[in-house]
């Protein structure tokens, strides 16, 4: 019996992560880990998880807090995570939190927010930082660091949401390397916003940007690394037109949600 993963997902908030998590239970349901922490905001390391992969063969992974591992502490085939445009995310995070908590506008919204939901990519899908002595920093587990996102490294693959279907495509042949047949395909996205759009001017989006600058550099990097490796893995696109053919086809057909409810999700207390 197998002890390690497939895939780790590293799902980011508004991230098309549910999407993300549907497809791992549609391909193995009933196996995939969904592992979080009973301490809000305090990331697993991977480390961490190493027990709960020996008591089940679980083919794949989710969290929202799980750390990118260190160099050589990798717990799966291929670490997964998805960026989006950093604006467009926040707008989305907006829209889905309650009226309460909108604090009366974006931009106040977002203000409020700032040190979780700036530079979140830069965060989020950093690999865990060691200090001094071997030992891990866990004071760096959400600090922007956007040196340490692992963009093009090996075992790590780095997807867009505005490119959701070349990134599952690329996750298809990825999992297919180590030996493990996954669907990517998708009709309709889970779990999508209902908010209206919001008109932000010119100066708005000028700070919105300033104030995620390391992230719109890492969306530029993984843009320019995705599309290097669709090049060589599919150099005249037919791959990625069957994809979308499959897609096509379960388009308009409703999929219930296959996600786990958060009763039963394995937690840590860390």
């Amino acid at each position: 019996m197998s002890t390690r993963p497939f895939l780790a997902h590293h799902h980011g908030f508004k991230c098309a992560g549910s999407t993300v998590v549907h497809l791992l239970n549609r391909n193995w349901p009933g196996k995939v880990l969904h592992i979080e922490g009973r301490t809000a905001d305090r990331r697993i390391h991977c480390s961490q998880v190493a027990t709960f992969l020996g008591q089940n063969d679980h083919p794949a992974l989710t969290s929202h807090v799980l750390t990118m591992p260190p160099v050589g502490g990798e717990i799966a085939a291929v670490h997964f995570g998805l960026i989006r445009d950093p604006i467009q995310r926040l707008l989305s995070a907006y829209h889905f939190a309650p009226q309460e908590r909108q604090l009366g506008g974006f931009l106040e919204f977002v203000a409020a927010h700032a040190h979780y939901a700036c530079e979140f990519h830069a965060r989020h899908l950093a690999r865990q930082q060691v200090g001094e002595n071997g030992v891990y920093d866990r004071a760096a587990d959400w600090r922007a660091n956007a040196s340490a996102v692992p963009i093009g490294a090996p075992g790590v693959l780095i997807g867009l949401v505005e490119r959701f279907e070349d990134s599952m495509f690329l996750l298809e042949q990825r999992l297919a390397k180590a030996g493990c047949r996954f669907d990517g395909s998708v009709g309709e996205r889970q779990n999508v916003g209902k908010g209206s759009g919001l008109s932000l001017d010119d100066a708005a989006v000028a700070r919105l940007r300033d104030s995620n600058r390391l992230d719109y550099e890492l969306y530029a990097r993984a843009e320019a690394e995705l599309d290097r490796e669709l090049a060589v893995v599919d150099p005249g696109g037919t791959g990625r037109a069957a994809h979308r053919k499959r897609c096509a086809a379960r388009a308009g057909k409703k999929e219930p949600y296959l996600g786990q409810v958060p009763a039963n999700w394995t937690y840590l207390d860390s």
